[in-house]
């Protein structure tokens, strides 16, 4: 998993500023001791970050919704946490992304549409009826072209996900 860290400076006082970096997720009573504001106030601020869903923070996002956000990123499978940026364009941040990747359909190693075609005539249960002999005939141009047609996807460096 990728790294997860947040700079945060206190905002009470110019002269009282005090900042430090925090792994996700993070803990409400070292925050309060590190930094000495609570993680429940408004006297804080995120300066920097180191975070695969880092668009869905702003310089006011209070510790609580960070830690909210980093298990709702933890909560990803393997496959869609690898696939994060390529995959968040199609979602409105990492909450929407959890919620719509358990419909999602994952092609290992897939690098295009024919390479999907090939995937699913090999590895479905609907074509398994199909002989090694009528799977060397079967059209898979044509079949590629219908997935196309009637899916959305998604070419990600570790494969292909259908949306």
């Amino acid at each position: 998993m990728e790294e997860c860290s947040v700079l945060i400076e206190t905002t009470k006082s110019a002269e009282d500023k005090t900042s430090r970096w925090f792994d996700l997720p993070i803990d409400y009573e070292l925050f309060r001791d590190l930094l000495g504001v609570e993680a429940d106030s408004k006297d804080y601020q995120i300066t920097d970050m180191k975070l695969p869903f880092a668009g869905d923070i702003v310089r006011t996002t209070s510790v609580r919704r960070l830690n909210k956000l980093y298990f709702t990123y933890t909560d990803l499978s393997p496959e869609v946490q690898q696939a994060y940026k390529e995959l968040i364009p199609y979602c409105g941040g990492v909450e929407d992304l959890l919620q719509k990747s358990e419909e999602f359909l994952f092609y290992p190693e897939c690098h295009n549409i024919m390479d999907v075609a090939r995937y699913r005539l090999e590895h479905n249960i609907e074509f398994s009826a199909l002989s090694e002999k009528g799977k060397k005939y079967f059209n898979l141009e044509a079949y590629a072209h219908e997935l196309e047609e009637k899916g959305r996807y998604a070419l990600c460096n570790n494969g292909m996900f259908k949306l």
